[in-house]
């Protein structure tokens, strides 16, 4: 998809979340139409229209990948307006423990996303194509920045990961962190390169070099078209090619395989049998997983009792 293409596709998406806004009831059918009531402030179908467009905006200016950036527009699609609603209900805690974000880590942030670009026209031009502004995005940086910093204060704070609590999930869930079988493998490629025929004779010349004693790397150096594969896990090559190398013994030089791209030549050199991992080894994996069910299940809490302590209106 050319880069022209990629812009089209992705303002469309813009669009048919405004054109959902829009087409929700009758009542939406004017930019000034309020569509809920979030404690004293009203939120506009304008409001809405905004916010989906400065959400796109700031993820696109920061570089979100395409595929990312376009499931965070189809969900915005089905439900911008429950975000946006959740979103004025964090602001305003923000707003009333006296949270400041101060304009220098607002101003630190948009110079992050500007050196993303070769220059700054190109980032001005990339805002009002997308049809921003910098004050967009720098009130969407604040915004975000104003939200990361509640919840790193209202919840975070309070989530601890006992490392019992790891060791036991560790215990528990030894089948996760087993290893699978690798090997250490020498290789030799020779590529078709249009000639399948050509290819089968020069992998036949390197394999009777090899047999006739000449060392297996040396060989290698001169007849093969890619370096060796070196550690292997069992299932990261086509199942024909893995049959052959993992039947190997240490030391043994299989036959010619061939594949459709070209020809192997298979040295094995070490080999690990299936294990499980060592708690040291994926004590911070743990930690994470534990860390972020947690955080899940405390941030939905305080969400929720922000909600049950709001007035909210969605107008019908």
């Amino acid at each position: 998809m050319n880069k022209f293409k990629k812009k089209f596709f992705l303002l469309l998406i813009v669009v048919q979340a405004f054109c959902w806004t829009i087409s929700v009831t009758d009542s939406y059918a004017l930019e000034d139409a309020i569509i809920a009531v979030v404690n004293d402030e009203v939120i506009t179908l304008k409001d809405l229209q905004d916010y989906i467009r400065q959400t796109y905006v700031s993820l696109a200016a920061e570089g979100m990948p395409e595929n990312q950036l376009k499931q965070v527009m189809i969900e915005l699609q089905k439900d911008g307006l429950n975000k946006l609603i959740e979103d004025k209900i964090i602001l305003s805690k923000a707003k009333e423990v006296g949270l400041e974000v101060r304009d220098k880590l607002v101003d630190d942030r948009v110079q992050e996303i500007k050196e993303k670009y070769v220059s700054e026209q190109v980032f001005e031009e990339a805002l009002v194509q997308n049809g921003a502004t910098l004050s967009d995005l720098r009130t969407k940086v604040e915004e975000t920045l104003s939200i990361k910093f509640i919840i790193d204060h209202e919840v975070k704070t309070k989530i601890y990961v006992n490392p019992q609590e790891v060791t036991d999930f560790y215990k528990k869930n030894l089948e996760q962190f087993r290893k699978k079988e690798r090997v250490n493998v020498d290789s030799i490629f020779i590529a078709n390169k249009g000639s399948r025929i050509a290819a089968l004779d020069k992998a036949e010349a390197a394999l009777k070099e090899i047999n006739e004693g000449k060392d297996f790397l040396e060989v290698s150096k001169r007849y093969s078209d890619s370096p060796s594969i070196g550690v292997l896990e069992r299932g990261q090559l086509m199942e024909d090619v893995e049959k052959v190398i993992f039947q190997l013994y240490v030391g043994e030089v299989s036959d010619i395989v061939e594949t459709k791209t070209g020809i192997y030549i298979f040295r094995l050199t070490g080999k690990v049998p299936t294990q499980v991992a060592e708690l040291k080894e994926v004590k911070d994996t743990i930690y994470n997983v534990l860390y972020k069910q947690k955080f899940q299940v405390e941030y939905t809490k305080w969400l929720e009792s922000l909600k049950k302590d709001a007035y909210i209106e969605i107008k019908q």
